[in-house]
C-alpha cells in the first residue's frame, strides 16, 4: 500500500492508510428523503406561480382581516387592497434552496462520518452537524475483542449492522453503528491486528522471522558429534551374504 496524505489529524508520518469505511446509505435517508421533498416542492410551486395555476392563494390579509381568497376565492367583504400579496415565485425558489442545501449538507456529513484503519490505529471521525467534528483513536494493541451485531430483517438483508471493539484502555467500548459489511470489516480489523503485533515483536527482537532460524540451525550443527555421521553409515541396510552360500569365480 502506498501512503497517502493525511487525512486525520495525529495521523504519523509513516503511518499508512489500510482502509475507510463510511457509514451505510440507510443512516442518512430520512434526512435524503426530507430534503428531496422540499427541492420538489420548491420547484413545483415555481412551475405552479410562473403558469399562473389557481390554486394558490394570492394574499393574505393582515391579522385584522377577515376571511379572504386564500383557496382561490374572493370574498365581498374583505378588499384586496388591504391584503399582502405573497410572492409564490420566490417562497418556491426559497423552499428549493433550502431543500437543496439540506441535500449537500446531509451528505457532507455522511462523508466525514467514517471509520479509518490505518496499520497502527482504528479511528472513529464523528461529525456532528456542520462545524463539529469528534476524532477518537483507538491503538491495535488495545484491541481486545471485536463483536458484530446484526439485528432485524433490514440489517441482515442489505448487509449493515455494529461493530463493538472492547479495549484495553480509558474508553471501554469503540462502537461503529451503519457498517457496511461488518463480518468482513471484522476480519480485516483482526488481520491487521495480527500484523500488527507481529511487526511489535520483530521490532522489540531486533531480528527478522529468518535469522531465529538460520541461528537454530546453526547451533544444531554444532552439537551434533563427530561420530554420529558414521553411526548413521553403519544404520544403512545393505545386504548381506550367507557363509553357505558359494559364488562361482570365472576361470582365467
Amino acid at each position: 500500500n502506498m501512503p497517502m496524505t493525511h487525512i486525520f489529524p495525529g495521523q504519523d508520518d509513516t503511518e499508512i492508510i489500510q482502509r475507510i469505511v463510511y457509514k451505510q446509505i440507510f443512516s442518512i435517508m430520512p434526512f435524503i428523503l426530507v430534503s428531496l421533498s422540499l427541492f420538489i416542492i420548491g420547484l413545483f410551486i415555481v412551475y405552479a406561480s410562473a403558469a399562473g395555476l389557481s390554486f394558490l392563494p394570492t394574499t393574505i390579509l393582515p391579522p385584522n382581516g377577515v376571511s379572504q381568497d386564500t383557496i382561490g376565492v374572493r370574498s365581498a367583504q374583505t378588499s384586496v387592497v388591504s391584503a399582502f400579496p405573497l410572492p409564490w415565485l420566490l417562497i418556491g425558489l426559497g423552499i428549493s434552496a433550502f431543500g437543496g442545501f439540506m441535500l449537500v449538507a446531509t451528505i457532507y456529513i455522511w462523508r466525514q462520518n467514517r471509520m479509518i484503519l490505518t496499520d497502527e490505529n482504528v479511528v472513529d471521525v464523528d461529525q456532528n452537524g456542520l462545524f463539529r467534528k469528534d476524532i477518537s483513536t483507538l491503538r491495535l494493541s488495545r484491541v481486545q475483542d471485536i463483536t458484530v451485531m446484526v439485528n432485524g430483517p433490514m440489517q441482515t438483508f442489505f448487509k449493515y449492522g455494529k461493530i463493538s471493539i472492547q479495549t484495553a484502555g480509558e474508553h471501554e467500548h469503540f462502537e461503529f453503528d451503519y457498517v457496511p459489511f461488518p463480518y468482513e470489516v471484522k476480519r480485516f480489523i483482526v488481520d491487521l491486528f495480527e500484523k500488527f503485533v507481529e511487526h511489535q515483536s520483530h521490532d522489540d527482537d531486533g531480528t527478522s522471522v529468518a535469522e531465529p532460524q538460520t541461528d537454530s540451525l546453526q547451533a544444531d550443527a554444532v552439537e551434533v558429534p563427530a561420530s554420529q555421521p558414521e553411526k548413521m553409515g553403519t544404520n544403512r541396510s545393505v545386504p548381506t551374504v550367507d557363509n553357505d552360500d558359494t559364488f562361482p569365480i570365472p576361470q582365467p
